[in-house]
């Protein structure tokens, strides 16, 4: 496998852990769905974007759904339940055992790319680890929901009201922030 498998502590690149990135900058690891990888306009032959960000690397979780080892790679069936299951390919270092396990139904966690592969995209993968603590699912999409947010402008105040980012309170909150219903608890 590539060299750095144990760099990628995914609290270094977390969304919440990024600003607002300036549009056609690249994030390191982006959290993502099967759905937001489909629908990635292409820029070029291997290269996706998602809201003006080229990706580089995207994290993916999901069950996988087939598993088929070869000589020189094994591919993964990964469905995370928004979209079709996502062909995952990862390369086999001929030096090292294939270090593949049976993970048929089990949930995974891949590092990859996005590239097109015979009019197909299918996520290249550097890591692919099984996920033994299934918050690690809620984790992941609430990243994945941070993370859009972020690179589409849109903040989210407590009570679910999107409002762009530098922009104040809205306009039916109360002089601290509350909203017209938090107001009226607190005078209760």
């Amino acid at each position: 496998m590539w060299g750095g498998e144990a760099g990628f502590a995914f609290g270094e690149v977390s969304s919440h852990q990024k600003a607002l990135l300036p549009k056609g900058s690249s994030l390191s690891i982006l959290p993502s769905t099967v759905s937001q990888l489909l629908s990635a306009t292409a820029v070029n032959q291997d290269t996706f974007s998602i809201h003006d960000l080229e990706l580089s690397q995207v994290s993916l979780l999901g069950l996988v759904r087939g598993f088929a080892p070869f000589v020189t790679n094994v591919q993964y069936s990964v469905d995370d339940m928004t979209g079709p299951p996502l062909v995952v390919k990862q390369w086999v270092n001929a030096e090292e055992p294939l270090k593949a396990f049976q993970c048929q139904g089990k949930y995974v966690k891949v590092i990859g790319s996005l590239r097109n592969f015979n009019g197909q995209r299918l996520l290249l993968a550097m890591d692919v680890r099984q996920v033994t603590d299934l918050n690690e699912i809620t984790s992941h999409m609430m990243e994945v929901v941070q993370a859009h947010m972020q690179l589409s402008g849109k903040m989210l105040d407590v009570n679910m009201n999107a409002r762009k980012r530098g922009v104040g309170p809205p306009a039916h909150s109360s002089q601290h922030g509350f909203s017209t219903v938090q107001e009226q608890v607190g005078r209760v």
